[in-house]
């Protein structure tokens, strides 16, 4: 009689369990699913990563500034060098992510603010390609650093601009249709 009781009990919770979870694979999205599941995660991801990759590169630039006598210590750059580099790349993996959503839904808008957020993520890359080029040496140049943190952070500003209006488009923010 005692497994006959727990037998009735594991098809109980089999029976409930199954029918939980069918009843969510079966069920629709809704409108705000976008911002609310993946676009909501890999958006904030981007997010997070653009701004630590700008938060990098404006700290590199405070260090140089402050450096004693503009010497710049090139384990300093080259740290700050690969921490910008790896920010950039997880943004773009993430907005690719997004990309395919928007290409597989042809979300025409979302796609034509993905064009300008790659865009700048590219031209942020570029810039830290040459950051690199000045932390790869054992006297790292600190004028020429600098610049290409300050062409980092005018690139990763805009594209966290377009980003931030794409995702109040996404989550269906009137207050950006004006």
């Amino acid at each position: 009689m005692r497994y006959v009781n727990k037998s009735v009990a594991v098809v109980a919770i089999l029976a409930v369990a199954t029918a939980f979870g069918t009843s969510e694979a079966l069920a629709q999205r809704d409108a705000g699913s976008k911002i609310r599941g993946e676009y909501n995660f890999y958006g904030g991801s981007a997010n997070r990563s653009m701004r630590g990759a700008r938060a990098t590169s404006q700290a590199y630039r405070q260090y140089v500034r402050t450096a004693p006598q503009q010497k710049v210590n090139p384990e300093v750059a080259r740290t700050a060098a690969d921490a910008i580099g790896d920010y950039i790349d997880k943004a773009q993996k993430h907005m690719a992510w997004m990309r395919k959503q928007a290409t597989a839904s042809k979300d025409k808008a979302t796609l034509t603010s993905l064009d300008s957020i790659d865009k700048n993520l590219a031209a942020a890359k570029k810039h830290h390609e040459s950051l690199c080029e000045y932390c790869e040496k054992d006297d790292v140049e600190a004028k020429g650093s600098m610049q290409c943190c300050q062409e980092i952070d005018d690139s990763l500003a805009a594209a966290i601009a377009e980003h931030d209006k794409l995702m109040k488009q996404l989550a269906g923010d009137k207050s950006t249709t004006k």
